[in-house]
């Protein structure tokens, strides 16, 4: 039972340490800006990209790790806020799926201007059978999720992106849908 107390403490520790320091200063005024309410956005305003990964590279791996991929779909909108849908195959090979209706991305981090720092939360679903135990607070399936992520800007506005879930690395490329449409 430690270890898995000690599993989900450090799960749960870089993306809260993230979040943390990327909320600083920044949040009174936010209480201050959130007690108006805010119009809905149709989903036709913000910038939406594809975004693609072919390879997460685990830190650990176990002999019943297998090849992630991801596929998904993302928003960021004039506040930049962040929100999206991913569909991939999770490190045991099952088909997961990935809601984030919040999150938040912050350009420039650190001063580096193609540097953004951004973070996701929603819901996951797609841990299920002998895999279940290995997300936490999952039940029938279903877990929260925080993921951080560091993406450096390309040109014409593709992205290369480093989501940090739990002790994994996983490496994506976001492209603009408006590239598309040219």
């Amino acid at each position: 039972m430690r270890t898995y107390i000690r599993h989900l403490i450090g799960r749960a520790s870089l993306p809260c340490l993230l979040c943390a320091a990327l909320s600083g200063p920044g949040t009174v005024a936010a209480e201050d800006a959130s007690s108006r309410p805010m119009p809905a956005q149709p989903l036709t305003s913000g910038n939406w990209y594809l975004t693609v990964s072919p390879y997460m590279h685990h830190w650990y791996p176990k002999p019943e790790h297998r090849h992630v991929w991801l596929l998904g779909i993302e928003r960021y909108d004039a506040d930049n806020s962040v929100m999206g849908f991913a569909y991939f195959q999770n490190s045991y090979g099952d088909p997961t799926i990935y809601a984030y209706p919040w999150g938040q991305a912050y350009p420039n981090f650190l001063g580096v201007e193609k540097l953004t720092a951004k973070w996701s939360a929603g819901l996951l679903y797609g841990y299920v059978g002998q895999w279940k135990d290995k997300v936490p607070l999952n039940h029938n399936g279903f877990s929260p999720a925080i993921i951080p992520a560091l993406s450096w800007k390309l040109g014409s506005g593709y992205e290369a992106q480093i989501a940090l879930p739990s002790f994994n690395v996983m490496f994506q490329l976001q492209i603009p849908l408006s590239n598309f449409a040219k």
